[in-house]
């Protein structure tokens, strides 16, 4: 019996001497250069023209933030005993919408475990049938002309069937409708 005691005793303690071992949590963090996606900050203002209805709405930033959000523990390719570290992802985004709150969405990038950024871009309300996420899929221009404008380093970011054009300097360019190649709404400066 005495030593059942003896043995569980030197389970618990090497038990509380590997969960005090605990490793270092790992952050991924955004680049400088995923950052400059976000370039509105709260109220700052953009337009984009509805070209179905010629109206121009003004679309207001109201809310910005970057910050880590805890993605699960680190994985592993083989069996580990006792704790694991925790694994954080760093995220930013800027919410928009116009005076009425009809015209709305989010500007996101998010790091990855790999190094790289996942850009979206949301819309909703009365942007019509654009009700859904659109994503970067490593789609690039370098320029590209909005109603005789050009603008430089365009990213592409779909959503079948549309895409959105989108500049770190001046936000969205366009959304075009690539099933009809058709403009939707596009910058106004």
């Amino acid at each position: 019996m005495k030593d059942k005691f003896k043995h569980l005793g030197i389970f618990f303690l090497v038990l509380i001497t590997l969960q005090s071992c605990k490793p270092d949590d790992v952050y991924h963090d955004l680049s400088d250069d995923a950052k400059d996606f976000l370039l509105f900050e709260i109220d700052d203002t953009f337009k984009l023209k509805n070209l179905e209805t010629d109206e121009i709405i003004t679309l207001t930033i109201t809310s910005k933030e970057i910050r880590h959000y805890e993605d699960g523990p680190n994985e592993s390719s083989f069996i580990s005993f006792g704790p694991s570290a925790d694994v954080y992802i760093e995220r930013g985004e800027y919410i928009f919408t116009d005076e009425t709150n009809c015209y709305d969405g989010i500007v996101s990038v998010e790091a990855n475990r790999d190094g790289g950024f996942e850009l979206k871009a949301y819309l909703g309300n009365c942007f019509g049938d654009i009700d859904y996420s659109f994503d970067y899929q490593d789609e690039f221009f370098t320029t590209i002309d909005v109603e005789g404008i050009e603008y430089s380093n365009a990213y592409l970011l779909r959503s079948f069937p549309d895409i959105l054009f989108y500049s770190k300097e001046k936000g969205i360019l366009k959304i075009v409708d690539d099933f009809n190649q058709e403009t939707l709404f596009m910058i106004v400066e």
